[in-house]
């Protein structure tokens, strides 16, 4: 492995465009950089450098994977957007910190108070024209307002980018790297995952734009539709090929991240799927148009349908996301339908609580209905007592 930090073509770049009190952001995803083709650990590149110049920032966005070669020590602060097991050892230090925001605010954080001033990301290149990979998040909004964008560009990558492809001028190559997007796996759903699912297709309509969250119930609902539906949502799994070869997949899904296996990201490649957050996102563009459903599940539910997303206590299993600005659009959809799914028991606990552990992630008001394997509360209408009823009598 090259031991060389501060010498490569990297850190020059990032020298360049640091100074004392900067900020710099890594790119997200599955496609979070980890080494460059010589070995040299990027996050180990970026640390040296950090220590170098002084006082400067590391922004963070959704990490599903391992940080590389991050020492949290070199920077002055760690600011993290979404927080997963991924940055675990990193937030355990005294200078990180994970700022709760919803995903459709993270856009005008990174383009006002936490504005980096330089952005390492993996990308693609097709045809001598750069172009984001796996995931679009973030990213574009902050080439589009000036931040330097340092590309460490992946000829293996797949390239699911929907916008165009990036200004050479505004883009500076600082390196190379063919190991590709991390590979996520997805867990075949269990019957009670299937008897769920089967339970929130019943009302979702033909040609509905269908909005799912990762993990066995998000595979359900794909692979068990009856009816073709558009898949319109954050993160995009295997789930959508199965979906596609039974002729169920209505036009090109939209999406900000893939997240998912090998076979995932040969079946987008070159395909205009991935948009920003600020699209994907969007309360407007999603509330108008063909029925919304926002299928999203719960940690805890309080007997008002407020909804905890993020852990138990004090231990934090993930971040928002975009369950606040999901549950908002479909609410507001003509048609639409925000939908919280969840086992009835989950590890013998019921999801139904007095009171939330943690900040509630959703609020009650844009919860329309609460579906279990056995049964649903339609909220729709309800007041408060009414709500009260309806999600206890479903629980017992």
């Amino acid at each position: 492995m090259t031991t060389d930090l501060v010498g490569s073509p990297l850190a020059a770049d990032l020298r360049a465009a640091l100074r004392s009190g900067a900020t710099v952001a890594l790119g997200d995803g599955v496609g979070a950089l980890r080494y460059l083709d010589d070995g040299t650990s990027v996050g180990a590149v970026v640390s040296a450098v950090a220590r170098q110049v002084g006082s400067v920032r590391l922004i963070l966005g959704w990490t599903p994977t391992f940080l590389e070669g991050i020492e949290a020590d070199a920077f002055a602060e760690i600011v993290a957007l979404m927080p997963g097991w991924g940055l675990r050892s990193v937030l355990a230090g005294p200078t990180a910190r994970f700022v709760p925001t919803r995903l459709s605010g993270i856009p005008p954080l990174l383009t006002g108070v936490l504005r980096p001033d330089a952005l390492v990301t993996r990308m693609a290149e097709r045809g001598g024209q750069l172009r984001f990979s796996t995931e679009v998040s973030w990213q574009r909004g902050l080439v589009d307002v000036g931040v330097r964008l340092l590309a460490i560009v992946d000829d293996t990558a797949p390239c699911a980018d929907a916008g165009p492809p990036l200004d050479p001028a505004i883009v500076c190559v600082s390196g190379r790297s063919s190991e590709g997007p991390a590979g996520m796996p997805q867990k075949d759903p269990e019957p009670v995952h299937d008897a769920l699912a089967d339970a929130v297709l019943r009302f979702v309509p033909e040609g509905a734009r269908l909005q799912y969250g990762p993990g066995q119930l998000g595979t359900a609902l794909l692979r068990r539709t009856p009816v073709p539906l558009r898949i319109d949502t954050g993160l995009l799994t295997d789930a959508v090929i199965d979906m596609d070869k039974r002729g169920m997949l209505i036009e090109t899904p939209s999406a900000t991240y893939l997240f998912g296996t090998e076979e995932l990201y040969s079946w987008a490649d070159g395909r205009p799927i991935l948009r920003g957050i600020d699209y994907t996102h969007d309360l407007t563009r999603l509330s108008s148009g063909e029925p919304f459903i926002a299928v999203n599940t719960a940690i805890e539910i309080d007997s008002y349908g407020q909804v905890n997303v993020e852990g138990r206590g004090e231990k934090v299993v993930g971040g928002i996301g975009g369950h606040p600005d999901y549950c908002a659009a479909a609410a507001m959809s003509h048609r639409g339908l925000s939908i919280i799914a969840v086992p009835s028991t989950v590890n013998g606990h019921s999801p139904l609580v007095d009171r939330l552990s943690r900040p509630a992630s959703t609020p009650a008001h844009d919860v329309d209905l609460i579906v279990t394997e056995s049964g649903h509360a339609d909220l729709r209408g309800a007041d408060w007592s009414q709500r009260q009823r309806l999600i206890t009598t479903l629980f017992e």
